[in-house]
Parts: structure tokens; sequence; C-alpha cells
């Protein structure tokens, strides 16, 4: 199979997966320090907990086994003549250098969550050592502005060549909200004060330029939709749900910051923390619902096939937004049985449509010509 970078897809949606019970966790479980750990379900494991534990250890071990996997087939790719440099010349296909960034963000919400989760020592010091990881978070940040800067001139200056975008164009805004989230957890985890306040910083930019490009991108895609949407090739289908986990990791970003802001900075933008997450969770519904009725045939017919294309792995990430804003809402603003409920019914769901779509990815279900 012909390397993409869109294969890091994969290690992101494994480490969403583990990301979730987490989250349910973290939010409904009692639990001593601030972090939940193991140690906390000590004296609970009833089916539920060991289902939610066995979720969260089998992801977040298929997380970084993909993530290792996959970072070596990249260096590897990227040393094999000019295929990195033509890849990223193509402005209908290079949106996908994005990937790994979004993948390694999303390791740093694993290595803050799960990891820290099934290593209670880990897990008391991360405000220590989470400090250390405003490096490596400045890095990121730093790589995400130089790709973004280099590969929207591609996008601006096409010299005439024609180029159809998707949805699959709003993954540097993905980066931007992956980046976000995890800045706004080393806000939130580091006890030094400088750590804070430059990973702060670098958050309210993350976010801001995120949601800039987004109102653009956003609001070009719709107007294509619009005007071609009869025209959408099947592979490119799922690709629209990219829409929801994008607004939960601005949603989160919010939140989180809106927490610091009021604690460290005594400025109350409670009110914007409460519509990131309530109004975005709504609009994510509300896109779930427009898409799988604009789409019921292809989940009828194409899901069910051997064939992989990356653009599936948006299913379960569509799954891990939904269910992180679900727990959010239940927690903070309306508490609700059926938000419990529905956060556990989307963990058995994305678990089942990974382990569905990673047997397609590794060759395990393919077509019978393949």
């Amino acid at each position: 199979m012909k390397f993409t970078p869109l294969r890091f897809q994969s290690a992101l949606a494994s480490g969403g997966v583990a990301l979730m019970p987490f989250v349910l966790m973290q939010f409904t479980f009692p639990h001593v320090e601030k972090l939940i750990t193991i140690n906390d379900l000590l004296n609970r494991f009833d089916p539920g907990s060991l289902f939610l534990v066995a979720v969260m250890l089998l992801s977040t071990l298929l997380h970084f086994f993909l993530v290792i996997k996959i970072s070596l087939e990249f260096v590897q790719w990227s040393q094999d003549g000019d295929q990195l440099s033509e890849f990223l010349s193509d402005a209908g296909s290079n949106i996908g250098i994005f990937s790994p960034i979004v993948a390694l963000g999303m390791t740093v919400n694993v290595l803050l969550g799960p990891v820290a989760f099934f290593f209670p020592d880990f897990s008391k010091d991360v405000p220590t050592l989470v400090g250390y990881g405003i490096y490596p978070f400045a890095l990121l940040f730093l790589a995400l502005v130089t790709i973004s800067v280099s590969l929207g001139k591609t996008w601006l200056f096409r010299e005439g060549k024609s180029v159809t975008f998707t949805y699959n164009w709003l993954l540097d805004v993905f980066a931007w909200g992956m980046v976000a989230l995890a800045g706004a957890g080393i806000t939130m985890a580091a006890t030094d004060v400088q750590v804070t306040k430059a990973a702060s910083i670098l958050t309210l930019i993350a976010i801001s330029i995120g949601l800039f490009i987004y109102g653009i991108k956003g609001t070009y895609l719709l107007v294509s939709q619009m005007m071609h949407g009869a025209s959408i090739a099947e592979p490119l289908k799922p690709a629209h749900f990219i829409v929801v986990p994008i607004n939960c990791l601005f949603a989160i970003s919010i939140y989180k910051i809106a927490e610091y802001t009021n604690k460290s900075l005594g400025i109350d933008i409670s009110s914007l923390a409460f519509a990131s997450v309530v109004i975005l969770f709504s609009l994510a519904i509300f896109w779930i619902l427009l898409c799988s009725l604009a789409f019921k045939d292809w989940f009828r017919h194409q899901f069910t096939k051997p064939d992989f294309y990356p653009s599936q792995w948006g299913l379960v990430c569509v799954l891990v937004g939904i269910e992180v804003l679900a727990v959010y809402s239940h927690v903070n603003y309306y508490q609700s049985v059926f938000l419990l409920g529905f956060s556990y019914l989307s963990i058995v769901l994305a678990a089942s449509i990974y382990t569905f779509v990673y047997l397609k990815f590794i060759g395990v279900i393919k077509p019978e010509n393949g």
C-alpha cells in the first residue's frame, strides 16, 4: 500500500477512543486526586467500569503502537526521492500533511489522560512534568504555523490549476483545534506560573487562528456544497463529519481557558464557555443528523463494504467529539441520565466502528479482488 500521511488518522482515532472512557470517568466517577486513576476504581470493578477500562487500555496501547510505526514509515517516505516535495506541492491533496500534527497533538492528551490513569504515580507528577511539555508543545505550534503558511500559498496561488476542495480541507483547522486543546491541558495542569502563562497565550493564539481559518474555509465549503452537492464522490462523504470533532476541540479549549482566565486573571468569560460547549454541542448534533440523512444510502450500501479509505476514520472521530461534548454538558450545564447513557453508547459504537475500520485498514477485511 502506497504511503500517505493520512495513515496517521488511524492513530488519531485510537487516541480519541482512549480518551472517551477517561473523560466519562474523570467527570462522573468519584476520585481522590485531581485526575482519576485506576486506584479510584479498585472497589468498583462492575461490568461497566471493566468495559471502560478495557477500551481505554487497548486503545491507548494501539495509539502509541500506531504513532511509532507510522512515524517511522513517514520518515522513510519523506527521505525517498522527491515524494514529500511533490506531495506538498499538490494543492488538492497536501492537506494530508496536517495528519501527523493532529495525531501528535492527540498523543499529548492521551499522556495527560489515559496514561496518567494507569500510572497513579505519574498522575501525581503530571503538574510538575507538564512544565517540561511546554517546549515540545511550542515546537509543535511553530511547525503548525510553518506548514500552514507554506500550504496556504499552494491553495491561493495555483497558477490557473483547478482544484476541488472537500471537507478534508479542514484538516488544518482540526490541527489548530488539537494544538489548542493540548495547550489548554498544559495550562490547566502545570503549576509553574511562567509555563501556564506561555501555554495560555499560545492556546489563545491557536484558538483565534483556527476559528478564523474555520470561518473562511467553512463558508467556502458550504457554498460549494449547495452548488455541487450532488457530485460528491462516495469516499469523500464521511469527511463531512470532521466538523463535529473540530467543534468539540474548540469548545473544550475555550471552556478550559475560560476557567484559567477566571482563576488567574480575574476575567470572567463563563458565558463564552457556556456558549462554546452548549451551542457547539447543539450544532454538532444538527450536523450529524443532517449528514446522516443526506448520506443514508452511503451508510446502507457503502460503509459495510470491505473497501477502506481514510475518511472512514471520521466516523470514529465524530463519536469521540459528540461524547466529550455530552459529558461536559451533563456535568456543567444540564445533568441528564439521557446524556450519560448517550456517552456510554457512544463509546460502544466508537469502539465497534474503530475495530471494523481498523480491520479494513490493515487488510484483514479486504475486497475480494484486493
